[in-house]
């Protein structure tokens, strides 16, 4: 059965999956306006067809379109499906050696969530800290490049509020400043 059989909601939630690729079970249910019950049927339609696959982070479990990223773009998209992610990645890129007060301040969070998460960056080698003094000063060390064309496919809303800022990033990058 391919994709020219599947009914019009079943269809729906596949260009959406492939529109928005790492998001999380509720999320797509939020943001498609199904029912849990719903999606859980079209969801395990597209898994059994070989059109859609899922990876567990954590206590979640994200959806992808099957066969388009490695388990390594599907670790990052499952992460920047966060807002608070995304928020903290860019911060630290624009920032390099942003502190904690300085995350918490800018993202109005609170400094257990920016440490769960800087640990998950850590855990994927996207970000390291780095002890000066009393402080700790995080540096985003993943792929720039990757991360901005990532962000800027799916997730163009918050790559346009950042995009001036990374402009910069990338020329004094390319500069070796």
């Amino acid at each position: 059965m391919g994709s020219n059989e599947l009914n019009e909601r079943t269809k729906r939630v596949l260009n959406f999956i492939r529109e928005n690729p790492g998001l999380s079970f509720n999320e797509l249910s939020r943001r498609l306006g199904l029912a849990k019950g719903d999606l859980q049927y079209h969801i395990q339609r597209l898994e059994k067809q070989g059109l859609v696959t899922s990876k567990r982070s954590g206590l979640r479990k994200h959806y992808f379109p099957r066969g388009i990223f490695d388990e390594r773009e599907k670790d990052i998209l499952s992460l920047l499906s966060s807002e608070n992610v995304r928020g903290i990645i860019m911060y630290i890129i624009a920032n390099p050696g942003a502190t904690q007060k300085e995350l918490c301040s800018e993202l109005g969070l609170s400094p257990p969530t920016v440490n769960y998460y800087i640990g998950n960056l850590k855990e994927l080698n996207l970000v390291r800290s780095i002890k000066d003094g009393k402080f700790v000063k995080y540096y985003f060390t993943g792929d720039v490049e990757l991360f901005v064309k990532l962000i800027q496919n799916y997730h163009p809303s918050l790559f346009e509020r950042w995009a001036d800022r990374i402009v910069d990033i990338f020329m004094n990058l390319e500069e070796g400043v």
